[in-house]
């Protein structure tokens, strides 16, 4: 038995990417004209990020049906991508199809708003890039902004160290995350977050650029 998306499910997931596949290095058009002037041909695919069916890839046994079939279990691939996902599942994780779905939707909005997207090859910030080299650390400021949208400021810790927090600021600790600062000076160079370090302890500022491109 498959718990199989419903046709508005599907739908979504293609009009939310513009019909393009998500996979970064693709971003094929999915969608086109039919020699039929009535019709259209469609070479996409609305693939499941964690398996419909008990042994398919990525199966999560957590999930209830709804949740299995909902939209957020989903992305849009071409038929190529689709298939590559799905033959080699520890290279395509969850996590890394959740970061391909929320650059490709990014993109889209970018180019809906007539800025240029973040996918183009010429892109002043590599977010794709960053997804790769960071994922845990953009994962975890992307929960965090997530349940507190207005904070902008963090400082980077150990966990054994006194610190008398403002209360204002968010946490990352170094013992979590290997070359934390390193990381973190990529993001500087970038210009996504800047550093306002005093007291001796490392603090820094969330631009609101990298903070859209976090929540959204």
């Amino acid at each position: 038995m498959r718990d199989d998306f419903s046709n508005r499910v599907k739908e979504l997931l293609a009009k939310r990417v513009g019909y393009r596949c998500s996979n970064p290095d693709c971003r094929q058009t999915t969608s086109g004209p039919h020699v039929d002037p009535t019709s259209s041909i469609n070479v996409g695919v609305a693939a499941h990020i964690t398996a419909a069916s008990l042994r398919g890839p990525r199966h999560d046994g957590s999930l209830s049906f709804e949740e299995r079939t909902d939209s957020s279990n989903g992305i849009w691939l071409c038929q190529k991508c689709a298939k590559l996902i799905d033959s080699d599942e520890k290279r395509y994780t969850v996590k890394k199809l959740v970061s391909w779905k929320n650059i490709a939707e990014q993109s889209t909005l970018d180019e809906l708003e007539g800025r240029s997207g973040i996918l183009s090859g010429t892109e002043k910030t590599p977010f794709p890039k960053l997804e790769e080299l960071l994922p845990e650390l953009l994962a975890e400021m992307r929960d965090d902004l997530g349940e507190v949208p207005l904070k902008r400021e963090f400082v980077l810790l150990e966990r054994g160290w006194l610190y008398w927090a403002k209360g204002t600021e968010l946490v990352y600790y170094y013992d979590e995350h290997t070359d934390l600062r390193n990381k973190i000076r990529i993001l500087e160079n970038y210009g996504l977050v800047e550093d306002i370090t005093y007291n001796e302890v490392d603090r820094f500022v969330i631009t609101e650029e990298f903070a859209n491109y976090l929540t959204n």
